[in-house]
């Protein structure tokens, strides 16, 4: 017999002399049909070329979806933004699509090499992780007119969809959380101009300091990397007087700092408090677990997939900004008011901060970029 096209269901229970219901029941594995019976229902179904209507809808509506992400933020590891990739693709295919990443090297970023990103791969809609240079996003936008979602990052484009963290809100809440504790004398430590998640904290940071009518601490700023000619190194330079905490704008350079404090021989948190953002995999000394903010990633990336597939299926247009709100997390680098009754924080000493090195020195570093 020839394969026939459109094959239902009662052709194929003609052909076994057999009612529609035991055909159907045969196919979808339920109870009241015997073994052999139901193999020679899926032999005939096979054989007559039956498709089923569930089965052919899934498969015209699953498509390929590009993720772009900066070289910069992904080549240290354990990596943010590759945590965030993987939850996305994993939310891809329980749709039942695929995803393909490009990481853009700083070359590529920068237009440098020819522009060639998913190897032409025929993409149903894109999402960029992370902050991308505003020239890669025009060249990828005029290359696919495709829909497109920004992942922690945000712009003045109108017909892009973008999910965020709460940078600003979120640090303010890490800043506000240190003053309830008593501290007065703080230091952010990021380099705000680096990037616009790091703006964003920065700025969170000086509103609750404002808030608080603090306003020296608002220019005590520590930088922690250069972001020119591609140097994508986390490092920083301990000042000579230190704060009574500081403020980091993510956990890697939490941990980097708090090395450089141990160097120094400055206890975290006897001494000195320090608090990070992200909750995520900082390497740490033994038996330290680092007071953050967590960001949500799996509704992260929920929210990302969903968002592209309406727009995809062009049930909606592009939605503005969404921040996905998180939390702190209490860990033991904060001396909290309540531990020896104080009602104010004390800083460290002149021997504590000047004790192990000299000052200014005793700088650590890390390979690549966290946001």
């Amino acid at each position: 017999m020839g394969v026939r096209k459109n094959v239902k269901l009662e052709d194929i229970a003609r052909a076994l002399d057999i009612s529609i219901v035991t055909v159907s029941n045969a196919l979808q594995g339920k109870k009241g049909v015997s073994d052999a019976l139901r193999e020679q229902v899926r032999e005939t179904a096979q054989r007559m070329g039956y498709r089923s209507t569930v089965r052919e809808k899934k498969e015209r509506s699953s498509c390929i979806i590009g993720v772009a992400v900066a070289e910069k933020y992904v080549k240290e590891f354990p990596s943010f933004y590759m945590d965030i990739y993987q939850r996305i693709a994993g939310e891809a295919v329980k749709r039942g699509h695929l995803t393909v990443l490009e990481v853009v090297t700083r070359e590529k970023e920068e237009l440098e090499t020819p522009f060639e990103p998913f190897l032409e791969e025929k993409i149903a809609g894109l999402i960029l992780i992370g902050e991308l240079k505003r020239g890669y996003i025009e060249a990828i936008r005029q290359r696919y007119a495709i829909p497109v979602v920004c992942v922690d990052y945000y712009d003045v484009y109108e017909d892009l969809d973008y999910i965020v963290t709460d940078g600003f809100g979120g640090m303010a809440q890490v800043t506000e959380f240190l003053l309830e504790q008593g501290f007065r004398e703080l230091m952010f430590v990021g380099t705000p101009t680096a990037t616009k998640n790091i703006t964003d904290r920065y700025l969170g940071y000086c509103r609750a300091l404002m808030q608080a009518g603090i306003e020296e601490a608002q220019n005590q700023v520590l930088p922690d990397r250069n972001f020119q000619n591609g140097d994508y190194r986390i490092a920083v330079e301990l000042p000579g007087k230190l704060p009574q905490a500081f403020v980091c704008n993510c956990d890697k350079t939490a941990g980097i700092l708090i090395e450089a404090l141990a160097r120094r021989g400055v206890r975290v948190p006897e001494d000195v408090s320090v608090t990070g953002f992200d909750d995520y995999k900082a390497v740490l000394p033994e038996g330290v677990k680092l007071t953050t903010y967590a960001n949500d990633v799996k509704v992260i990336a929920q929210i990302s997939m969903n968002t592209l597939l309406r727009r995809i299926e062009g049930r909606a247009g592009a939605g503005g900004v969404r921040i996905v709100e998180g939390g702190i997390v209490l860990g033991n680098t904060v001396r909290l008011r309540d531990e020896d009754g104080c009602s104010e924080a004390k800083g460290p000493s002149e021997e504590e901060i000047c004790g192990g090195a000299s000052a200014g020195a005793g700088g650590e570093e890390g390979e690549g970029w966290q946001r």
